[in-house]
């Protein structure tokens, strides 16, 4: 995700967050299929997954003003994964 969503542009159509928005989701779901993780990391990552959920759910509104915060709050959190996560 880092790699896809490393910046915002000002001159993003509301379209094109909607379109973000559905990789991202596509992403997460990829990544929450995939896991093996159990115990305290496991739950740790769902809670990190949620605050990207929420700043996705936003993106893909209609308001273009908090579209452009949330995508830029999710760039973020997403370049604080490593922080948390190996």
């Amino acid at each position: 995700m880092d790699e896809q969503f490393h910046h915002a542009n000002s001159d993003e159509s509301i379209e094109e967050y909607h379109k973000q928005a559905d990789q991202i989701i596509s992403i997460i779901n990829e990544i929450q299929s995939s896991c093996t993780m159990s115990g305290q990391g496991h739950e740790e990552l769902h809670k990190y997954i949620n605050l990207l959920l929420e700043e996705v759910q936003i993106m893909k509104g209609n308001d273009i003003d908090l579209a452009k915060k949330a995508k830029s709050n999710l760039i973020e959190t997403i370049s604080r994964y490593s922080l948390y996560f190996q």
